[in-house]
């Protein structure tokens, strides 16, 4: 699911870039919070001591700088005379322009300390410079934005969890509903989604799949029930007007005209009757009221008996009937109509192809899943043809004008959707293979 995986990384990257940014903020805020903090205490302890001096003049000054200096007051400080002779302060210490500096101070081991320094003239040519250690204010501020790089961190795995369990949550939702879809694609009409009853917009959509699903089962099922109906209405009439032309025909002379006519309309009428006869069985099979005929048998034995049986019919038509049947495969059904899907599908190969032709009936199982598939050498169809071959009354090419109704796949069809399977056309090399896949119901 390419869509839920794009919103869940999306989330994560946005997350990501919204720490970093915060992060950064963070930093720049902190920064400039402690530093105006050090710049104040350093302005106060500056003014302090410009009164002191006006107070008590320069003795009094020196004398406060070095008992500050031998107490630590955290401060370091460097006074110098107009010659530029240090009166207070480390030699090691450099000497500073007035204003503000960010500078390095180096300790008696010679390590450097980074330091905030405030530089200003006295009077009388002196010249003072208040400096204020950086490196606790700057440890501080490495540790705070290592304590918020922990917690982004943290944030940002339980964000990719939590975007994970988000991305399956809704491939599991949504994946229900497309299984449904796709059940209700291959024939099952009857399938819901369930929904998962907590009313949230998901059970709402699937309320609404669900309220569509109803909508077109009812409708294809009046559909099909219109048709029986029509076929069922009509086989009888035209029954009767068949016997009635048969019995028109034996009293009519040889010789009469119009003899022709009525044996003709004769054929016509066996052909309705049997387009009747396959809507019929068609709409009875999809109806599936004919699975209470279901049992398991021996499809090995079955195939092989179909093929006995129309060896020869097919010789008769200058075919030839082989067989590829893996013994031993057992499968739940219904044995008349598979039956009658194999000899369709042999009738198939045999009629639209022609003397020459060799036709194949295969059996083979794989897994728990059986195969069930007639291929032969012929002409074969274009792959582009292969939906219209499955759909009621479709002809291609040169059949368009056969006699056959066009309802022998889409009864084969319908046969294997019964039996949760599906019928699969495809490419013999050359010819034509058509391939029902059931599940099985075990070894024999």
């Amino acid at each position: 699911m390419r869509g839920t995986r794009q919103i869940t990384l999306l989330f994560v990257i946005g997350l990501i870039v919204s720490a970093a940014l915060l992060g950064g903020i963070a930093y720049v805020v902190g920064h400039d919070a402690i530093r105006g903090q050090i710049d104040a205490r350093i302005e106060a302890e500056m003014g302090s001591l410009r009164h002191l001096r006006k107070q008590g003049g320069n003795p009094a000054l020196l004398e406060a700088l070095d008992k500050i200096d031998e107490r630590g007051g955290g401060f370091d400080y460097v006074l110098v005379n107009a010659a530029g002779r240090r009166l207070s302060g480390e030699r090691r210490y450099p000497l500073l322009a007035p204003g503000w500096q960010d500078t390095v101070f180096h300790d008696d081991a010679g390590a450097g300390i980074p330091v905030r320094a405030l530089t200003a003239h006295l009077g009388d040519g002196l010249r003072l410079t208040v400096a204020a250690d950086m490196a606790p204010a700057t440890a501080l501020l490495r540790a705070t934005i290592l304590l918020f790089a922990l917690a982004s961190l943290v944030l940002i795995a339980l964000a990719i969890g939590c975007g994970l369990l988000f991305e399956r949550a809704i491939r599991r939702r949504l994946d229900r509903m497309n299984q449904t879809a796709v059940a209700i694609i291959a024939g099952h009409l009857h399938s819901r989604i369930t929904p998962s009853g907590y009313g949230d917009e998901f059970d709402r959509l699937a309320d609404t799949f669900n309220s569509m699903f109803g909508r077109i089962e009812a409708l294809i099922g009046n559909l099909r029930q219109v048709s029986s109906d029509v076929a069922h209405e009509l086989r009888t009439p035209i029954t009767h007007l068949q016997n009635r032309l048969e019995r028109a025909l034996e009293e009519i002379p040889e010789g009469t005209p119009g003899l022709e006519t009525v044996d003709a309309a004769i054929e016509d009428s066996e052909r309705i009757l049997s387009l009747f006869s396959a809507l019929l069985r068609i709409s009875e099979v999809e109806s599936g009221t004919v699975r209470r005929y279901f049992r398991t048998f021996d499809l090995s034995d079955q195939s092989a008996m179909v093929v006995e049986s129309y060896s020869a019919v097919a010789e008769d038509k200058g075919c030839q009937l082989l067989s590829d049947i893996e013994p031993g495969i057992l499968v739940e059904g219904d044995l008349e109509l598979l039956s009658q899907a194999m000899i369709n599908l042999i009738e198939n190969a045999v009629n639209h192809n022609g003397p020459g032709t060799t036709v194949t009936l295969a059996v083979a199982r794989r897994a728990d899943r059986v195969s069930l598939s007639v291929s032969d050498d012929g002409r074969g169809i274009p792959e582009a043809d292969f939906p219209l071959a499955l759909r009621r009354f479709g002809r291609l090419g040169a059949r368009r004008n056969s006699p056959r109704h066009g309802l022998g796949l889409p009864l084969v069809q319908a046969i294997a959707r019964l039996h949760q399977g599906e019928l699969e056309l495809g490419d013999a090399g050359p010819g034509l293979r058509a391939t029902i896949r059931i599940r099985g119901a075990g070894p024999a």
